[in-house]
């Protein structure tokens, strides 16, 4: 059982899907890489990228800000390739998905002084640093999630300040992808769909959006590695006598973080996992089970 942050299944995305260039395996043969997937959804995990904790989102709890206090209907803000000042210049950074979405809803000029095809008031796609990212995101009803080279922590944004994510990247899971229901909380749009983005998200109704809305609030602490911040408030208060405002905040999250859902999800792998009970069966590969672990439970 692998533990990634890059659910690549290679269903669509067979190629190395980084443009950088020490990442990037395509130069070496088949023979010496093998043939198979990064990740298999029936055995392995995508886990949550490490976020540093933002103070000020703490403060004013960014998840919880509700619906009308969130007027922008989608929201990027990072590198979007070689159209614009600085981007990327490899066609290929984001298996070219950002650049797709920058042609289409672009709000910044970009070199040639040209915005999206439908670029609108109510959707923000920039490659402009935001001075007030974590506010940005948190004033959104849904924000983008895609690559960029590779696995990006997107996904973590969105959900620590309480946006519905909308995920462009087919073939690749995220995390816990394979555990959690992503239909409740999450929209996926497909690569080829990306003209039509927009459309889709004002097709959905006042009912659906709070229903994602509320369930990420639900659920964003399992995006967060708030023990292990625990952690390094407890060095900071025995080292320097006190607690910094981010680490009281920290101190009153209750409910399960990105460990306990690990954990969690082991259990329910040992005793009720398909997979494992088909190897009871027809063991065809041999993934190194324990016997013992085989056996099937009641």
């Amino acid at each position: 059982m692998m533990l990634v942050h890059w659910g690549n299944t290679n269903s669509k995305h067979k190629n190395s899907t980084t443009a950088y260039w020490g990442d990037n395996w395509d130069e070496i043969s088949q023979e010496r890489r093998g043939d198979h997937p990064c990740f298999d959804p029936s055995k392995d995990l995508v886990v949550p990228a490490w976020k540093v904790p933002d103070p000020h989102s703490m403060r004013v709890n960014y998840w919880e800000r509700p619906r009308e206090k969130r007027k922008t209907l989608f929201y990027f803000n990072g590198n979007l390739g070689p159209a614009y000042e600085k981007g990327r210049p490899e066609d290929s950074y984001s298996m070219g998905i950002r650049q797709k979405l920058a042609e289409e809803f672009g709000s910044s000029p970009n070199k040639e002084g040209k915005l999206g095809k439908q670029h609108a008031d109510d959707v923000i796609v920039t490659p402009s640093r935001s001075d007030n990212y974590h506010d940005d995101i948190a004033s959104s009803i849904f924000c983008g999630v895609f690559p960029g080279d590779g696995w990006s922590g997107r996904m973590e944004d969105s959900i620590l300040q309480g946006c519905v994510p909308v995920i462009i990247q087919d073939g690749i899971y995220l995390p816990y992808e394979n555990i959690l229901n992503y239909e409740s909380f999450a929209v996926r749009v497909s690569e080829d769909d990306i003209p039509n983005l927009i459309n889709t998200l004002r097709g959905f109704n006042e009912t659906e959006i709070q229903f994602r809305l509320a369930n990420v609030k639900k659920l964003w602490q399992r995006f967060l590695f708030r023990d292990s911040i625990l952690l390094e408030a407890e060095r900071q208060k025995a080292s320097y006598g006190h607690e910094e405002d981010w680490a009281v905040q920290f101190s009153k999250l209750k409910h399960d973080d990105v460990f306990a859902t690990f954990i969690q999800t082991l259990h329910y792998k040992l005793h009720n996992d398909p997979w494992r009970r088909e190897q009871v069966v027809n063991r065809t590969k041999d993934y190194g089970l324990p016997r013992e672990c085989l056996h099937k439970t009641s």
